[in-house]
């Protein structure tokens, strides 16, 4: 055969044989120098970290002094605006630090708490929260009865901030839980004093005011270092089973206030003109009754000077009384006077006729 050599003794017959086979060689090399390239990597490791053994004391310290370094830059810390940072060696506070880069003792020898002391943090009661979004709903837990044994419902929320960061962080470990649990029991104290009526009209203010310090009194009682901020009122109405009748009833009290301002408006506006005519005619009266006893005053006093006159020339009185009188009647009368006896009888009367007609109606206008 081809693969056939007589000359070396040899068979040829395959010729991938342990002797011809390409990849005999590297099968076994690849076995060889892998073991021996883990054995002098591990030797040039040992050699790069501990020397030949003369140097390895102080490769150790430096690898330790090197540990110690960055074991001690891990205890700065930044504390931003508007926070404070607590730190706690072995489970006791130490310092309350303000805004700013500072240091601490790294852990486990000391932490910090780094906490936002001017946020505003808000709890709620009677919302129901659905995925990504609010709403106000009914729960048998913002029932509240009123002091006039009424059901209302309440939905509300309060907002505050820390005041104290230590009493915050070690006195109560679930703060938003206590502060919604006090609100409510402070706003049912306060239910409980009033009646539905003011609950859901006028009286809301003053449930606001006194749900909120009720409730700080609760939270420095407790010594969880809050300020409540504000009290807000989000929903007062009453069971969604009688909400309408309420609602009715709402409405005609409202109707019945309408009627009442509108009739004391009317009042108000009717009694001080009717006072102002009074007093208009009250005034005419006295200046009438003023103006005829100044008048009858002064005809008594003339008379009373005419009788004295009289007494003392009785004829010249007489006489100055009838010329007077005359002069009186006189003045709007057409008079012709003739002063010689003897030419009278060439006088012709004249009667007119037409003046005198015309005259009763012009007389009886000027009287009017």
């Amino acid at each position: 055969m081809f693969w056939q050599n007589n000359n070396e003794g040899i068979d040829r017959s395959n010729p991938w044989d342990d002797q011809n086979d390409p990849w005999q060689g590297r099968k076994q090399g690849t076995a060889i120098n892998l073991e021996d390239s883990f054995q002098k990597a591990w030797l040039n490791f040992k050699k790069s970290i501990f020397g030949n053994g003369g140097d390895k004391p102080k490769i150790i310290m430096g690898l330790f002094s090197l540990f110690i370094l960055l074991w001690l830059v891990t205890g700065f810390y930044r504390v931003s605006e508007g926070e404070l940072g607590v730190e706690i060696r072995f489970g006791e506070m130490t310092i309350i630090t303000p805004p700013g880069l500072r240091y601490h003792l790294p852990s486990p020898i000391e932490t910090v708490i780094v906490t936002k002391v001017s946020e505003i943090n808000q709890v709620d009661s009677g919302i129901r929260v659905k995925s990504d979004t609010a709403m106000l709903g009914e729960d048998s837990d913002n029932q509240m009865l009123t002091g006039d044994e009424n059901i209302l419902t309440l939905n509300f929320s309060v907002l505050w901030f820390i005041k104290d960061v230590k009493k915050y962080l070690f006195n109560d470990p679930t703060p938003n839980k206590t502060v919604k649990l006090a609100a409510e029991s402070a706003v049912r104290e306060v239910i409980a004093q009033t009646t539905i009526v003011e609950a859901l009209t006028k009286g809301k203010d003053k449930i606001v005011v006194d749900a909120q310090k009720l409730l700080q009194k609760m939270l420095d009682d407790y010594g969880i270092g809050i300020e409540v901020q504000q009290v807000r009122l989000l929903r007062v109405n009453p069971p969604e089973k009688v909400i309408d009748a309420f609602r009715d009833v709402q409405r005609a009290r409202a109707d019945r206030e309408s009627k009442i301002n509108e009739a004391r408006a009317y009042q108000n506006s009717i009694i001080p003109e009717a006072r102002g005519q009074a007093q208009q005619i009250e005034q005419g009266a006295e200046a009438f009754r003023q103006s005829v006893v100044a008048d009858a005053q002064g005809q008594a006093q003339r008379f009373l000077a005419l009788l004295q006159e009289y007494k003392k020339a009785p004829e010249v009185t007489r006489e100055r009384l009838y010329i007077d009188l005359m002069s009186q009647l006189m003045k709007n009368v057409n008079k012709v006077i003739i002063d010689t006896p003897g030419n009278a009888q060439g006088v012709l009367p004249y009667l007119p006729l037409p003046e005198i007609k015309n005259k009763p109606s012009t007389s009886a206008g000027d009287s009017q």
